[in-house]
């Protein structure tokens, strides 16, 4: 009887881009959740784009400008696997209070053909919404779980 070897190779890791509200409210509320979601991913060995972290790491009172929000979330989307995207905001929102770069996060993420999983209930029922987001949840672990279970690679045989 002849015996086979197998080697498990290491998958490559899962990339995931937290986004959400960061304009209009402080950065602590902007980042709590992301480093909720941070630490039920990073042990199934997932990377986290946490755009906070600049803010956070920041001295001062640092705002970083519209462009420099655009330009480093395009670049960032092009190193993502799977948008998580925090719409756990009010059912109806004044226009100025509209998280627009989370919109366009949103977008930029369907038009490279990533999934964007949603948690909250904001947006939900609207036709861009619809036409956009892969899968919504009601809270963040359910979208954790999802993510986990549907993207997250397995080891593979050789």
């Amino acid at each position: 009887m002849t015996s086979t070897t197998q080697t498990f190779s290491n998958p490559p890791p899962l990339h995931v881009f937290l986004s959400g509200r960061v304009d209009g409210i402080s950065v602590d509320m902007s980042s709590s959740w992301r480093h909720e979601a941070a630490s039920l991913l990073t042990p199934h060995g997932c990377h986290i784009y946490d755009p906070t972290r600049v803010i956070l790491a920041a001295e001062g009172d640092y705002q970083p400008r519209p462009n420099e929000v655009l330009t480093n979330d395009r670049r960032q989307l092009n190193l993502t696997d799977v948008l998580l995207v925090n719409l756990d905001l009010p059912t109806h929102i004044a226009s100025h209070d509209a998280p627009f770069f989370t919109i366009g996060e949103m977008f930029l993420a369907h038009a490279r053909e990533l999934p964007v999983i949603t948690f909250g209930t904001c947006f939900r029922g609207r036709p861009g919404y619809e036409a956009v987001v892969t899968r919504s949840f009601d809270q963040l672990a359910q979208a954790v779980d999802y993510i986990l279970l549907h993207y997250l690679p397995c080891a593979s045989t050789s």
